[in-house]
This record gives structure tokens, C-alpha cells and sequence, in this order.
């Protein structure tokens, strides 16, 4: 006679969920970067135990060249004569874009010799260059020569020898964390870091696209803040951020750091937006 063991069910009832819906632009005083929220009756009631941030939308804006944090200035000096400096109008840059700015500098420095884009010519297969229409000695610095590396101290410079230009990264930030100890106070579970300044933080967002970057037209990669975005992520499963259940949600602050530590510098037009999920488990 064959066993058939009884089978039991166990019920089981899905923890009761709600959102709480944060935007920028609600802010009572404050940036984009770092704001208050300030309403007159409790932003959510007790009752909850978790909090989670589900999805992130940023709208991005900020140029990636610009007098912060600083990297606006190209120093040109010809030969032994005084050095000329030049400010990049502040705006989101594609590498190619920067090089191209850098030519028209180069051109209105050098009198009487132009200067091209040209890949190889006697530097290395592949290799992008600066190449003169003529022998010049070139002095280059500032925060520009630094990101392109082409910073050169009296070098000479001809039509088969140019300057080269490597892959550079010219993204103000490898990511920003989205802090707000109103909500991680509770956490009993603190959060750890390589860096320096540690934090306690809802998301971290990586300045990295999900799929290969896109090229320019000089072949260099176009990385995630080289042009404005609007960009929405989910987070799945999302952090889960112990909460006192008899503690309401009054007012709240956000602060959005850069790996240094610092606050973040957002454009006026900058904002962002983001879903925490509370729950009772």
C-alpha cells in the first residue's frame, strides 16, 4: 500500500504596502542638492516598519565642463612668448566637442598655422591627434590640458608628429549618494564604504549606462553626463531601511553627496524624483 503523506497549507498574506512620493521640486527652501521639505501635518503616520526606495527618476542638466569643480581653463603658450588663457563656455561636452574647442583655441593662438583632427599619423595606429599644418613649439596647461593629457611644457610640434589624446573621462561624478538621515536614522544596520566619508544612504546612483555607451565622432565614448538625461531606475530588491513603527515622518531633508564627500553641484533646471515604499514587515 503506497504512503500518501497529508499535505498542509500555511496561508499567507502579503505585507500591506504604501508610497510615500518624493520631487525636488516640492523643496520648501533649498537646491536640488540639499533641500528641506516642510508641511504642516506629518508627512506619513506610523504603522510601518520598513522603508525602501523603489525607483529614482534624474533629470540632469549640469554641465560636465564648467568653472566647478573647476575644469574651464586651457593655458596656451607659443614658443617663448606669454601665456594666453582661455575659458571654455560652461555646457555638456562630448570628448570630441572638447577636442574640437581646443583646435579653435589652437588656431587663434598659432598665427598662420591651423590645426586638424587626425587619427594615427605617425603617433600609432588609432590614435587621435592634434596635428599642426606646420613646426610649432606649444606650451599646454590648465584644468582642460589635464582631462585631454596634453599638458606639454616648450615641446615642438609638426605634421607628422602631433599631440595625442587618449580616452579621457569627463564626467564631474562617478556617482552621487541620496541621503536623508530623517529616514536612516532607525537603521540599525549601518552602511559601509571604501571611502573616506561614510554615510547612511537610500540609493547610490552610478553614473553608467546599462548598455555600452554610444561613440562620438572621434571614436571616444560618450559616458553618462557628457549630455543632459532624464533617466529613470528601479531598484529591485530595494534596500530596506528599519523604521520605529509608533514614529510618524515629519519633516525631511535630502542631501545629494559626490565620492568626495561634497555636495553635489546641480544646474537650476536639475531635478529628481523618487518612490520609497513603506511597508509593515
Amino acid at each position: 500500500m503506497e504512503f500518501v503523506p497529508s499535505e498542509k497549507g500555511v496561508p499567507i498574506r502579503q505585507p500591506s504596502t504604501a508610497n510615500l512620493m518624493i520631487d525636488s521640486a516640492d523643496r520648501t527652501t533649498g537646491n536640488p542638492a540639499n533641500f528641506v521639505i516642510v508641511k504642516k501635518n506629518s508627512i506619513l503616520n506610523g504603522f510601518f516598519t520598513r522603508i525602501g526606495a523603489t525607483e529614482v527618476v534624474l533629470n540632469w542638466f549640469q554641465p560636465n565642463i564648467s568653472a566647478y569643480p573647476n575644469e574651464d581653463t586651457l593655458v596656451i603658450t607659443v614658443g617663448s612668448g606669454s601665456p594666453t588663457t582661455y575659458t571654455a563656455p560652461p555646457a555638456n561636452y562630448t570628448q570630441a566637442e572638447l577636442i574640437d574647442w581646443v583646435v579653435a583655441q589652437l588656431d587663434t593662438e598659432t598665427s598662420g598655422i591651423t590645426w586638424t583632427v587626425e587619427s594615427g599619423f605617425g603617433i600609432g595606429s588609432g590614435i587621435v591627434a592634434l596635428v599642426p599644418s606646420g613646426n610649432v613649439t606649444l606650451s599646454l596647461s590648465g584644468s582642460i590640458a589635464k582631462l585631454l593629457d596634453i599638458t606639454a611644457t616648450s615641446e615642438s610640434y609638426s605634421t607628422v608628429a602631433g599631440i595625442p589624446i587618449g580616452t579621457s573621462d569627463l564626467r564631474p561624478y562617478s556617482y552621487i549618494d541620496f541621503v536623508s538621515s530623517d529616514l536612516t536614522y532607525n537603521q540599525a544596520l549601518k552602511d559601509a564604504s571604501t571611502a573616506n566619508i561614510v554615510r547612511d544612504v537610500l540609493v547610490r546612483w552610478y553614473f553608467a549606462f546599462d548598455q555600452p555607451p554610444t561613440l562620438d565622432k572621434y571614436g571616444f565614448p560618450i559616458l553618462m553626463g557628457y549630455t543632459a538625461f532624464c533617466l529613470r531606475r528601479t531598484y529591485s530588491p530595494p534596500k530596506q531601511i528599519r523604521w520605529e513603527s509608533n514614529m510618524p515622518l515629519g519633516n525631511l531633508a535630502f542631501q545629494l553627496y559626490d565620492p568626495s564627500g561634497n555636495l553635489v553641484e546641480m544646474d537650476a533646471a536639475s531635478s529628481w524624483g523618487m518612490t520609497l515604499q513603506v511597508s509593515e514587515v
